[in-house]
């Protein structure tokens, strides 16, 4: 799932809602490989080892898309601002910049929930 919104309303999103805020440089098929894209933000989450969780899954996490010139760092320094002072606000936890893999503290992917 993705949602689309400004940078300015930033500031008034429910953050609970979402498992990730990722930036990209258009609002067309952010998932295009061509497409250039960063994960700003995910979303700490308790791991446990009583659901087999696939690939499926990951694609389907509700996803925050913020569209900003990721050439320009002044512009991403500005919406991690904004989003730092979001998320103390709602008194959310997340990681910043965790990229695109996705790895659990023991070092296996394979049956293991993230649930947030």
């Amino acid at each position: 799932m993705n949602t689309f919104i400004p940078v300015d309303k930033l500031e008034t999103i429910n953050l609970h809602d979402y498992h990730e805020v990722w930036l990209t440089t258009k609002e067309e098929w952010p998932q295009d490989p061509q497409t250039e894209r960063e994960c700003l933000w995910r979303a700490d989450r308790e791991l446990t080892t009583d659901v087999e969780i696939d690939e499926v899954y990951f694609q389907n996490l509700p996803r925050l898309w913020l569209r900003v010139d990721l050439e320009k760092q002044e512009k991403v320094d500005e919406v991690k601002q904004k989003l730092e002072a979001r998320m103390k606000a709602l008194g959310v936890e997340g990681e910043f910049f965790p990229g695109e893999s996705r790895q659990t503290p023991c070092g296996d992917d394979v049956n293991k929930d993230l649930r947030s």
